[in-house]
């Protein structure tokens, strides 16, 4: 490699960024917000509260996936222009937050799919927010040791406790309330502090 595409190579390392503040607060709050009335919709259906049948409980999480997902992609549209959209440790945060939904998606799917083959039992429902804690805190764990925030550390503990915790909750509906608290402080609160941390859109 010559000397000139050497310095090349440097000033394009330098040019993406090893750390930057991080892009993923509006995520965070848009997910958060979006979880959290869902599993307390989930909590007055199964709880008998809101005097409708269980089965709406497919509605509500349906709904959350399709606002979800459009949502989402018109927030990462919103992202253009923000400096530090090519930092190392952006670029892998946003990888490490797309195979925690793609994981807790397959999860979900598969509990459906096994139901419908009868195969599955009703329980299995219970377990999706824990695997998502669990995937959350392997994510709150890459971003730390990736240049995040050092408070991510913790939220990963939070996040493998609130997995386990939640387990001695299964077959209960106040699983789902304690789902909906564990959001509030998982993702909403980091969504919160992430958002008031990001550099202003470059001037166009």
């Amino acid at each position: 490699m010559s000397n000139q595409s050497d310095l090349a190579f440097l000033r394009d390392v330098a040019s993406s960024g090893q750390h930057a503040p991080s892009l993923s607060g509006r995520h965070f709050l848009w997910w958060g917000g979006l979880a959290t009335p869902a599993l307390l919709g989930h909590w007055a259906i199964i709880s008998g509260l809101a005097g409708i049948p269980v089965s709406f409980v497919g509605f509500v999480w349906m709904a959350y996936g399709i606002i979800g997902l459009i949502g989402s992609g018109l927030l990462a549209k919103s992202l253009h222009g923000k400096p530090g959209t090519g930092a190392v440790n952006n670029r892998a945060e946003a990888a490490a937050w797309r195979g925690v939904t793609w994981t807790v998606t397959a999860y979900a799917l598969g509990a459906v799919l096994a139901m419908a083959l009868g195969r599955g039992d009703p329980i299995l429902f219970d377990t999706i927010p824990l695997v998502a804690f669990g995937a959350y805190g392997l994510s709150f764990s890459v971003t730390a040791q990736l240049g995040g925030a050092r408070w991510m550390h913790a939220m990963a503990i939070l996040s493998w406790l609130a997995s386990g915790i939640g387990l001695t909750l299964v077959g209960t509906p106040g699983l789902y309330l304690f789902a909906a608290a564990a959001v509030g402080l998982l993702a909403i609160i980091p969504g919160v502090v992430l958002l008031r941390q990001e550099p202003a859109a470059e001037a166009g």
